[in-house]
């Protein structure tokens, strides 16, 4: 069983030759050409999708972004000890960061648009969590390098690990003086950076590439050592603003819960709460004559009994009994009695319409009655009249109604005319009958239609010769 499961995880059975890993890394890492330019685009994108709060425009940023390159050649030099390939690859990392800046920037201070959407928020409270998200995108964008084929990989693994829009929203801080955005969303590009970094380092070091380079034993334990320090001091912040967010969390469901309580008890005043995560505060708002005292005891004794300690409860008062609820009880009458008067107005609106519409119909039915009704024709008599001129008509169906081709034209008295012949007409036969039939048929508009006669074939003569007659219909 064990050495199954080993093969479904080999990595190196689809692995990618291991020089043009090296290429493909070294490619990545590099500086200038189509890299600088693609990263000015997609400074740019981001930085409108950001200001415009339009996620979609955010994430095509994330997939054009060249920054990952870098941190990848970083990770890979330390992995291979290829102290060229880590200067080159942190050189081109800081250029970059220093021109997504610039870039940023320069666009929030010519930008109309000031205000931060809650893209921009999302930027500035790194937490645990996208320590993690950090570690396994780097995983898997290394894997993804490795094999030969990755197409599917690459992309899903740039919207994960999402380095350009921390950098645009530091220089949103930067433009606006909003320095807590700026440390937040620079901390959590630095969370990417490292842990993304680290990751293609373990990934480099699980698959045992070949070595670029020869390090002695003191150099290589003072770059382990840089390397967990640096993912220390990185990972310690975050861990404990990942504790202080489940804290709130926790703080804001167990307040919400204990105001509902109090909202729903038919002898509470509560009217409604307002919970502040961050100040740990709980604001009630009271109706009638409360002690407030005794309320504020209460909540936090309800509070400590769910293990929310030092939580500050503050009671405001919307003012006194009586008035208060005289006034609430006019306002509610007033909305109901404008609710009343809009709908009111609407059903007659409504009324109004139907009844021209009636109006519409009932003189449209009276000028159909005006009309003098059409005269019938004698479908049998029709059928002696033109089998004594064509005896070859076997059968007539005569349909009489009306035609129209537009709602702005009036419709046209129309007959269908349907022949069922032994033997097809001739086209001038066709055409002098339908001229008689339209004048038999009091001028009106005729449509025509013939059909061969089916039982007008005996079974002997089907398949040699047209029949000539009609034959008695049985």
């Amino acid at each position: 069983m064990r050495p199954k499961l080993l093969f479904l995880f080999d990595l190196r059975k689809d692995q990618q030759d291991t020089k043009v890993i090296d290429e493909t890394v070294r490619m990545g890492a590099q500086f200038g050409g189509t890299n600088l330019w693609v990263l000015f685009f997609a400074i740019l994108i981001a930085s409108v999708g950001l200001n415009t709060n339009s996620t979609a425009v955010i994430i095509g940023a994330m997939l054009i972004s060249p920054l990952m390159g870098p941190i990848v050649g970083m990770g890979y030099g330390a992995a291979v000890q290829d102290l060229g390939l880590i200067r080159t690859a942190g050189k081109n990392l800081a250029i970059f960061v220093v021109l997504s800046l610039v870039t940023s920037v320069l666009y929030f201070t010519l930008s109309p648009l000031e205000q931060p959407q809650s893209e921009l928020m999302a930027r500035t409270f790194p937490t645990l969590w996208d320590v993690l998200i950090a570690a396994f995108g780097g995983a898997a964008g290394m894997v993804a390098v490795t094999r030969r084929s990755y197409s599917n990989i690459v992309p899903g693994v740039a919207i994960a690990t999402a380095l350009m829009p921390p950098l645009c929203t530091a220089g949103f801080g930067i433009a606006h003086g909003r320095w807590d955005m700026f440390g937040g969303a620079f901390y959590l590009f630095i969370i990417n950076s490292m842990f993304i970094g680290a990751s293609t380092l373990a990934v480099a070091k699980l698959l045992r590439l070949p070595r670029q380079g020869q390090l002695d034993e003191a150099t290589r334990k003072r770059h382990r050592l840089i390397i967990v320090l640096g993912l220390t001091a990185v990972l310690v912040p975050s861990v404990w603003m990942a504790y202080r967010l489940v804290q709130q969390e926790v703080f804001a469901s167990v307040a919400a819960r204990v105001a509902r309580d109090l909202e729903a008890e038919p002898s509470s005043h509560v009217l409604m709460h307002e919970v502040d995560a961050g100040a740990r505060t709980l604001r009630l708002i009271v109706v009638g004559r409360t002690d407030e005292a005794q309320l504020r005891e209460q909540v936090q004794r309800r509070l400590l009994r769910d293990g929310q300690a030092n939580v500050t409860v503050l009671v405001r008062d919307a003012g006194d009994d009586s008035l208060n609820v005289e006034k609430l009880r006019s306002e509610l009458q007033e909305g109901v009695n404008k609710t009343l008067v809009e709908q009111v107005k609407s059903m007659d609106a409504q009324l109004k319409a139907l009844q021209q519409d009636v109006s519409k119909t009932r003189e449209k039915t009276l000028a159909l009655a005006e009309k003098p009704a059409p005269k019938l024709v004698d479908a049998q008599a029709l059928l002696q009249e033109v089998q004594a001129q064509h005896p070859l008509v076997c059968a007539l169906t005569l349909a009489q109604g009306e035609r129209t081709a537009s709602v702005t034209e009036p419709p046209r008295p129309t007959s269908v005319v349907i022949l069922d012949v032994a033997q097809p007409l001739s086209t001038h036969d066709k055409d002098g009958l339908l001229r008689w039939l339209g004048v038999r048929l009091d001028k009106s508009e005729v449509l025509l239609m013939e059909r061969p006669e089916a039982r007008a074939v005996t079974a002997r003569d089907k398949n040699r010769r047209k029949q000539t007659t009609c034959s008695p219909k049985s």
